[in-house]
Formats: structure tokens, sequence, C-alpha cells
């Protein structure tokens, strides 16, 4: 019967519950940041707790690409990723920019204010530099013998975070290279079947050190890593330690995935829809003046983080459901002009 086999590391959807978990938390995180609250140690309760462990999810993201990744020519890789990411991400970016003119033009008749941020557009740095990552990891592959690779991964990241330290390099190209370890670590783990078998206890007390390491590096900074911007507050051994626990992250994200509860079915479904919502997402965060709802309640920011925080979720819902409904009626009436693109967001086998 369908549904009563648990997953392996290679049947379709593997993915599905981390990537719901994590657009639900992504959207949490960029709401609740609008709100500050401070802790009595004068840390944010909403501007930093919760993104302690931002980057480690969004390392989880990149190693799960990672995992469908496939060696090809350096020119149909290009060409690949110019059409599955690309395209989203200009489509997005396109309506994000003439929404946001609109909106705040209409609210303020205040045409310099409305120009300044048009060419803003968030979240969606994480489609470039995945496009950006890909690229780079199949250059490596294609170039340098196999012993080698891991060598030439690890002077991909030290260059770009190098880079980051004196320039910042246009395209998410800094990005870009910081990402291809994670790639690299989803791509050796479909090769080697990493992620059939249980982890070796020293494995996973490893795996446990580097996650517990990253909350101390912050609590000791008091900075959180942040990909986008590249801030990383341990410098390097913050981009590995991310990277060992998003590893950890997608283990137990597969085996909560095991269960066939209202939770894990929700999350799925939220995660078969992950690109539409991080692109939707994308559209409201920065093109909605959320900043005239936080003035609003100052008095109350729990009571306006959390409703902001339904508002965008049920937004976001709509929107997804109107394309949802749409991709129905064109495979309906015209199925012949049906285009499915190969979208590498995170994978599906």
């Amino acid at each position: 019967m369908e549904g009563t086999k648990p997953r392996t590391a290679s049947s379709i959807g593997m993915f599905d519950m981390l990537k719901g978990a994590g657009m639900l938390t992504i959207v949490f995180a960029h709401t609740a940041e609008l709100y500050p609250m401070q802790a009595v140690s004068g840390l944010s309760l909403t501007a930093f707790f919760p993104f302690i462990y931002r980057e480690a999810l969004m390392a989880a993201f990149f190693i799960a690409s990672g995992y469908g990744f496939r060696k090809r020519s350096i020119h149909k890789c290009i060409h690949q990723q110019l059409k599955s990411l690309l395209k989203p991400y200009a489509y997005t970016a396109l309506f994000t920019c003439v929404l946001h003119f609109i909106i705040h033009y209409k609210t303020f008749q205040y045409l310099p204010g409305t120009i300044g941020e048009f060419f803003s557009c968030g979240p969606m740095w994480y489609l470039l530099a995945l496009m950006v990552g890909w690229v780079l990891l199949d250059v490596i592959l294609n170039i340098f013998p196999e012993r080698y690779v891991p060598w030439a991964v690890a002077g991909c990241v030290l260059l770009g975070w190098g880079a980051s330290l004196v320039w910042e390099l246009p395209f998410c190209l800094i990005q870009g290279a910081v990402v291809v370890p994670y790639l690299y670590i989803g791509f050796l783990a479909k090769k080697k079947h990493l992620l059939d078998e249980p982890l070796p206890p020293k494995v996973f007390a490893g795996l446990l050190a580097a996650t517990a390491l990253i909350a101390v590096g912050a609590l000791a900074t008091r900075t959180t890593d942040c990909i986008s911007l590249a801030e990383w507050s341990l410098g390097p051994l913050s981009i590995f330690l991310d990277g060992a626990a998003g590893l950890l992250f997608i283990r137990l994200f597969m085996r909560l995935s095991h269960g066939h509860g209202p939770i894990v079915h929700f999350l799925e479904a939220v995660g078969r829809r992950s690109l539409n919502i991080f692109c939707v997402h994308t559209v409201e965060i920065i093109a909605i003046p959320w900043y005239l709802m936080v003035a609003k309640f100052s008095a109350q920011p729990v009571l306006g983080m959390w409703l902001q925080y339904a508002i965008a979720l049920g937004s976001i819902w709509l929107v997804c459901e109107l394309l949802r409904v749409r991709r129905a009626l064109i495979i309906r009436f015209f199925p012949a002009q049906r285009r499915t693109p190969a979208v590498h967001y995170t994978s599906r086998h």
C-alpha cells in the first residue's frame, strides 16, 4: 500500500519535511526580527536567538540540493542553472520591484523613497548563490582529479571568505563560493550512500559538538552567522560548523519523516511547495511596508509579531493555491504547452 513503507535515502520527497519546517521557520524569523524584544543579557529575543542556527538551516538546504547534483559538461551545467534557477529569480525580482514601487508610491506619494529600494530582493540571494555554487562545483569536478577535489572545494570556500573581508563581490559570487562545500557534502552523501546507514557514534558526537559550538560562538561574540551579508562569527570555522549542523538537521528530519502523523504530512505538503513559498515570501517581505504594522504594534510587539506571521502565511498560502490552480488549468486545457523545468532548489528523486 502506498505510503506504508518508510522512506529511504533515494525515495521521492525525502527532504520534504525538512523543506517544510525550514520554510515556516524562515518566514517566522524574518517576521520576528522586525519586532525588537530584549532579553536580560541585552541580546534580542527576536533578532538574535532565532538566528543562531539560521545558516545551519540554510546549509541543510544546500546539502539537500547537492544530493541531486550530477557532474556534466560546464557548458551544459551553466545552461541548466540559467534555465532552472535564474528564471524564477528574475521573475520574482521583477515582480517584487514592481509591487514595491506601486505599494510604496501609492502609500507615501514620494518617488525618491520608492525607488531607493527598487532593486532590493531580500531572500532571493539564495537562488543566485545556489546557481553560482552549482556551477563552481561542476567546474571543480571537471578540472581536478578526484583525489584533489576536497582540497579544491576547501580552497574555493576560503577564497570566498577571504574575498568577503576586502570586497563585497556582485552577483553573490562570495556566497556561491562559500556554499560549495555544502553542495559537495550532498553530492558525496548520494554517491557514497551516507544517508542510508546510521551514523557511527564518533561521527554523531562530532556533529553534536559542532552544533553546540555554533551556539557557544554566537553567544561569545554576540553575533550570528549570515551568509547573505558574508558574516561569520568564527570566520571560516563557522562555515564548516554550519555544514556539520546542517547535516545533523537532515538526519534528524529524515528520521522524523518516517512517521505518518498529521504534522509530518502538513510539513511535507509545505515542503513540496517550497520554491513557490520562497518566491512569494520574498515578494511579501520586501514589497509590503510591514514597518507600518511594527510601528502600530510598538506597545504590543508579541501580538503584532504573531498577527503579521499569520497574515504573511495566509497571503503566501493564497498565492500558492492560485499558482496551483493555474498550473492545473494549463495541464488540463493546454497539455501540449505544459513545461516542467528541472528546478534544483532541493533534490527530488
